[in-house]
């Protein structure tokens, strides 16, 4: 299965209300904003767990899950992630 498609399968474990945001992300290929949404959803139901009054919303996600999709986003945008300044020039140090 490509990545492509094990994000769209994998986010059918947000929150409801960041499902549908989540495709659009995918389908625009804007990758940095899925993983700050990602990266939210899981902040949230870390928090939500350990509250007095947990959301019945987050009770049902599943952290392993929405772990899964965190590290199928990060993997997928760091092959673009362009070097590091200091990177590129000790490259040019070298050759």
């Amino acid at each position: 299965m490509e990545p492509i498609q094990r994000m769209r399968n994998l986010v059918q474990n947000l929150p409801k209300s960041d499902i549908g945001l989540a495709h659009s992300f995918i389908d625009l290929r804007d990758f940095e904003s899925l993983k700050e949404l990602v990266d939210s959803a899981i902040i949230k139901v870390r928090r939500n767990l350990k509250s007095n009054n947990p959301k019945e919303e987050y009770l049902s996600l599943d952290i392993d899950e929405l772990a899964r999709l965190k590290a199928e986003v990060d993997v997928y945008t760091e092959q673009f992630q362009l070097p590091y300044q200091n990177e590129i020039d000790d490259y040019e140090e070298e050759y």
